[in-house]
């Protein structure tokens, strides 16, 4: 007997060959209907025997494309009404608020064999791609994902294209990105100043690799914009790059083949599971001792940032073992946003790089490479960018009267997010709002995001610190906006992440969050939940005088954390001799120490790491955030048993942490044991903060902690402290699907701003 079934499929269905994969199964068993894109959803309406629907029901779901991720599935059983035949039907407008956008997808296998193959009509052929891989988000003018719909509307089909386009038996079956050289993008070649003439083609390519050879940088055009490259094993080649991109330090990724990747580093299964996953994002693996890389590629650091191509040209571009690990760093200037424009990039790149590596495939809106780090086999996400956006996430039900919520972000490593409809949309990674062109960056990002959803915002959710270009921005274009601390939104982003419930206990350690108080907050115990937390702990704060030129100028740090902990008499001229403080420089500090300008308070967990690792390292100068903390987190053995033992105090209900340890560090320091410093700093860090957190869970009856804030990026750190407290049987949340630090911060605001708005408060 024949039924018929009307199954309606939301989530990541688009632009990830769904369809054609839907077409396909229900081919396979027989069935006949119809199969459509009805705006964000994929709808299946087909006919059969009941044994062979519940076949495809069951296969539908755990055969789905891996790229696909299904959050709802729809079953309504209908009338047949005698379906001649299966096909594919137009796509329809429908919600856009309900949709998954598709993420730009790393190169597959198949493609790869294509373009290896010299009798393939994709041989060599740098833009090649299927429904399993390809652009998806960069080039998406909107929904639904068709043809029409993007970029590649502009390279119409030639016939061989055209009839695999239609074939449902070929894996290009609707794969909207598809092309092949008589009817695809172009690679070109445009030299720098001084050089030949433009290439196109496999001399384009070649012209490129000689550069790369010489020593030269290369300005590349990917996905989502220009990459800089230069040959990582060509330590004055990396040298010449860091001077002209005016990054003194800050590490640079590095784009490595398979084989090199096992030369060069030591991967993890779960890391190795990571690289080659089809987000293809950039893993911190711990570098080998004995890697010809460049040492001006990671200065002082213990892993690289590694990733492995992902685009044909890429592939072509590192095929040849001499050129198998390029440094491909962000195409821009430090703290300007990614460059994307072919004709952009031509003017703001100019003095950078020799010449250029561009197509003619538009891109619509740029994203950085992702970033992460593996713990255990746990991916752990310091930045979201290709291949990880713009994924929705499902935050609760799909209240058509629910609040629209636009989140600005913080001004550092800036996200913003829109939640709607019970779900969320965290925007790829924005930058630090310290330049104009980042600061217009951020502004389209928010209009595009409005736009693509379709929605308008009830209100807008920002940081309290009234210095912050974010907050500026809300408040001055928005009508209704809501205020978030800093460190609310941190707890509520892991909240809202593993979906909580009751009251959590959040220990959210950060450089500098504005706290109601009017203090500069950072090493934060909270209890609460979306709606409102109390403040229940926290580092000792210390009277500051020193600003933002102390994270340039660590010393500064040292000298003001010394005098407000009474350990300035003690230690000035061991610090003095240990940093080479400039007499002058230190004198007109010392002034201000000593005179009664208030300054201001701070708790602050990232400049107590600034301090240690500037002691540690005897490093005066900074030129990146965390550059201290990170260089102190490669200097741990965890064979070291040792630790720091900080002071823990209650009044009040409210428990201290003391950074008293700068006196022992010292000790150790001034004895010649400046091997063991990170590691007890480390374990002593820890090992507090769990001590604090246990007792305040216990007095409270709360099981469940939650870690939040860009502190906690820390591996040894977040390690010790959750097998600390797992040992005690707490549960311990951490965020994955977005980064503990201020790129999750829009997150958190949002949940804030609708626990607020639910019960009319906001």
């Amino acid at each position: 007997m024949t039924e018929r079934v009307r199954v309606t499929v939301a989530g990541t269905v688009q632009g990830v060959g769904f369809r054609p994969f839907v077409y396909r199964l229900a081919s396979e068993i027989g069935l006949t209907g119809e199969v459509c894109n009805r705006g964000s959803i994929v709808t299946v309406d087909v006919e059969g025997c009941g044994g062979d629907l519940a076949q495809f029901l069951r296969r539908l779901q755990s055969e789905a494309p891996p790229a696909a991720r299904i959050d709802d599935l729809g079953v309504e059983r209908l009338r047949p009404v005698g379906y001649p035949d299966l096909k594919i039907v137009s796509s329809e407008d429908g919600d856009r608020v309900s949709f998954g956008i598709p993420a730009d997808l790393a190169i597959c296998p198949d493609c790869l064999r294509d373009m290896a193959e010299p009798t393939s009509r994709y041989y060599r052929y740098p833009f090649t791609s299927c429904t399993q891989c390809g652009p998806r988000y960069t080039v998406s003018k909107r929904l639904p994902f068709d043809r029409e719909t993007t970029v590649m509307e502009d390279f119409p089909l030639c016939p061989e294209c055209l009839r695999d386009y239609r074939d449902p038996g070929s894996r290009r079956f609707h794969a909207q990105t598809t092309a092949c050289p008589r009817c695809g993008p172009v690679l070109r070649w445009i030299p720098g100043e001084g050089g030949e003439g433009e290439k196109t083609g496999e001399d384009a390519l070649k012209a490129a690799k000689d550069v790369l050879r010489s020593g030269g940088v290369v300005a590349v055009l990917g996905i989502g914009g220009f990459h800089l490259a230069v040959n990582a094993l060509n330590e004055q080649a990396v040298r010449r790059l860091r001077v002209k991109k005016h990054r003194p330090t800050k590490p640079f990724a590095v784009m490595m083949s398979s084989e090199a990747v096992k030369v060069h580093c030591v991967p993890s299964a779960g890391e190795w599971q990571a690289l080659t996953s089809a987000v293809r994002p950039i893993v911190l693996l711990q570098k080998r001792p004995d890697s010809p890389v460049a040492g001006e590629v990671a200065p002082g650091m213990d892993r690289l940032g590694v990733f492995l191509p992902y685009t044909g040209i890429q592939v072509l571009l590192m095929e040849d073992a001499d050129l198998s690990a390029l440094v491909m760093t962000s195409g821009n200037l430090s703290g300007e946003p990614l460059a994307y424009e072919v004709e952009d990039g031509l003017r703001r790149l100019a003095g950078l790089a020799e010449g250029f590596l561009v197509h003619n495939r538009p891109i619509l809106r740029p994203v950085d490479d992702s970033v992460l780090y593996v713990d255990g086999d746990v991916p752990r996400v310091i930045r979201r960018g290709r291949g990880m956006v713009p994924e929705g996430f499902r935050i609760g039900r799909g209240d058509e009267a629910a609040p629209v919520v636009l989140a600005v972000g913080g001004d550092l490593k800036n996200a913003v997010a829109v939640a709607a409809k019970g779900k969320l949309w965290l925007s790829p990674h924005i930058g630090d709002l310290d330049s104009p062109r980042a600061r217009e960056g951020f502004r389209r990002q928010i209009e595009w995001q409005l736009e693509t959803l379709g929605v308008a915002p009830d209100v807008v959710a920002h940081d309290l610190h009234p210095g912050y270009v974010s907050t500026a921005e809300a408040l001055g274009n928005w009508e209704k906006t809501l205020g978030v601390q800093h460190h609310h939104a941190h707890l509520a982003a892991v909240i809202t992440e593993h979906r909580a419930t009751g009251p959590v206990l959040g220990v959210i350690l950060d450089g500098t969050g504005y706290g109601e108080d009017g203090g500069i907050w950072g090493g934060e115990m909270l209890l609460g939940d979306c709606r409102s937390v109390l403040r229940i702990g926290h580092l000792e704060p210390l009277r500051m005088v020193v600003g933002d030129q102390g994270t340039r100028e660590p010393w500064r740090l040292v000298v003001n954390y010394f005098y407000a902990l009474d350990l300035w008499d003690r230690w000035a001229d061991f610090v003095v001799d240990r940093l080479g403080i400039p007499a002058r420089s230190l004198e007109a500090l010392i002034r201000v120490l000593k005179s009664r300008y208030p300054g201001y308070r701070s708790s602050s967990a990232g400049r107590l790491f600034d301090v240690v690792g500037a002691l540690e390292s005897r490093r005066t100068e900074a030129t990146f955030e965390g550059e201290l903390p990170m260089g102190l987190e490669a200097q741990v053995d965890p064979g070291v048993k040792e630790r720091y033992n900080f002071h823990i105090t209650e009044r009040d209900g409210r428990w201290m942490v003391s950074p008293v340890i700068l006196d022992a560090v010292c000790l150790d320091l001034a004895a010649g044991r400046q091997d063991r410093v990170a590691t007890k700093f480390h374990r002593g860090f820890a090992a507090a903060w769990a001590e604090a957190a246990f007792r305040a869970a216990t007095r409270h009856g709360v099981s469940t902690i939650a870690v939040g804030g860009g502190v906690w990026q820390n591996r040894w750190l977040l390690r010790w402290f959750v097998e600390d407290l797992e040992n005690r049987g707490l549960r311990v949340l951490i965020p994955r699907r977005w980064p503990a630090g201020d790129g999750g911060l829009a997150a958190g605001q949002a949940a804030v701003a609708l626990a607020k708005l639910r019960e009319g408060g906001g």
